[in-house]
Protein backbone atom coordinates (compact mmCIF):
# COMPACT_ATOMS: atom_id res chain seq x y z
CA UNK A 1 0.00 0.00 0.00
CA UNK A 2 0.93 3.50 -0.08
CA UNK A 3 1.98 3.93 3.57
CA UNK A 4 4.09 0.73 3.15
CA UNK A 5 6.06 2.39 0.53
CA UNK A 6 6.67 5.70 1.61
CA UNK A 7 8.15 4.38 4.50
CA UNK A 8 10.53 2.19 2.73
CA UNK A 9 11.65 5.20 0.60
CA UNK A 10 12.53 6.72 4.12
CA UNK A 11 14.59 3.06 5.03
CA UNK A 12 15.62 3.08 1.84
CA UNK A 13 17.38 6.99 2.52
CA UNK A 14 14.97 8.02 -0.19
CA UNK A 15 13.50 10.90 2.99
CA UNK A 16 12.63 13.41 0.64
CA UNK A 17 10.38 11.68 -1.63
CA UNK A 18 9.25 9.45 1.34
CA UNK A 19 8.14 13.27 2.78
CA UNK A 20 6.68 14.25 -0.72
CA UNK A 21 4.12 10.64 -0.79
CA UNK A 22 3.48 11.27 3.12
CA UNK A 23 2.24 14.67 2.68
CA UNK A 24 -0.34 13.32 0.43
CA UNK A 25 -1.64 10.77 2.63
CA UNK A 26 -1.50 13.18 5.41
CA UNK A 27 -3.98 15.48 2.91
CA UNK A 28 -6.21 12.44 2.19
CA UNK A 29 -6.06 11.10 6.03
CA UNK A 30 -5.85 13.73 8.19
CA UNK A 31 -6.28 12.18 11.44
CA UNK A 32 -4.92 8.92 10.71
CA UNK A 33 -2.21 8.60 13.61
CA UNK A 34 -0.42 6.11 12.00
CA UNK A 35 0.30 8.11 8.47
CA UNK A 36 0.70 11.39 10.82
CA UNK A 37 3.59 9.47 12.97
CA UNK A 38 5.85 8.44 9.55
CA UNK A 39 5.38 11.98 8.32
CA UNK A 40 6.46 13.46 11.52
CA UNK A 41 9.53 10.72 10.86
CA UNK A 42 10.05 12.17 7.88
CA UNK A 43 9.97 15.51 8.31
CA UNK A 44 12.42 14.98 11.33
CA UNK A 45 15.04 12.98 9.15
CA UNK A 46 15.30 16.07 7.00
CA UNK A 47 16.01 18.12 9.90
CA UNK A 48 12.61 19.64 9.79
CA UNK A 49 11.74 19.53 13.25
CA UNK A 50 9.10 22.42 13.74
CA UNK A 51 7.54 21.02 10.52
CA UNK A 52 6.91 17.40 12.41
CA UNK A 53 5.29 18.80 15.82
CA UNK A 54 2.09 19.02 14.24
CA UNK A 55 1.98 15.13 12.54
CA UNK A 56 3.60 14.11 15.94
CA UNK A 57 0.28 15.94 18.12
CA UNK A 58 -1.48 14.14 15.47
CA UNK A 59 -0.10 10.72 16.11
CA UNK A 60 -0.37 11.70 19.57
CA UNK A 61 -4.08 12.35 19.69
CA UNK A 62 -4.52 8.86 17.95
CA UNK A 63 -1.80 6.88 19.94
CA UNK A 64 -4.49 4.62 21.52
CA UNK A 65 -4.76 3.44 17.58
CA UNK A 66 -1.33 2.52 17.10
CA UNK A 67 0.79 -0.38 18.10
CA UNK A 68 2.94 -0.15 21.55
CA UNK A 69 6.24 0.20 19.73
CA UNK A 70 4.62 3.34 16.99
CA UNK A 71 3.11 4.67 20.25
CA UNK A 72 6.17 4.76 22.00
CA UNK A 73 8.09 5.99 19.10
CA UNK A 74 5.74 8.87 18.67
CA UNK A 75 6.13 9.92 22.23
CA UNK A 76 9.77 9.42 21.51
CA UNK A 77 9.95 11.51 18.43
CA UNK A 78 8.08 14.29 19.71
CA UNK A 79 9.91 14.38 23.26
CA UNK A 80 13.09 14.56 21.55
CA UNK A 81 11.41 17.03 18.77
CA UNK A 82 10.04 19.44 21.44
CA UNK A 83 13.87 19.26 22.86
CA UNK A 84 16.02 20.50 19.93
CA UNK A 85 13.08 23.00 19.44
CA UNK A 86 13.98 24.02 22.95
CA UNK A 87 10.47 23.07 24.43
CA UNK A 88 12.10 21.86 27.40
CA UNK A 89 9.07 21.49 29.47
CA UNK A 90 7.17 19.85 26.48
CA UNK A 91 10.07 17.42 26.19
CA UNK A 92 10.06 15.98 29.68
CA UNK A 93 5.95 15.83 29.89
CA UNK A 94 6.09 13.95 26.52
CA UNK A 95 8.80 12.06 27.31
CA UNK A 96 7.45 11.31 30.97
CA UNK A 97 4.13 10.52 29.72
CA UNK A 98 5.55 8.01 27.13
CA UNK A 99 6.79 5.91 30.34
Amino acid sequence: DRLRAAVALREAGNAEDARTALLALSAAYPRDPEIAYQTAWAHDVLGREAAAVPFYETALAGADALGAEDRHGVYLGLGSTYRILGRYEDAVATLEAGL
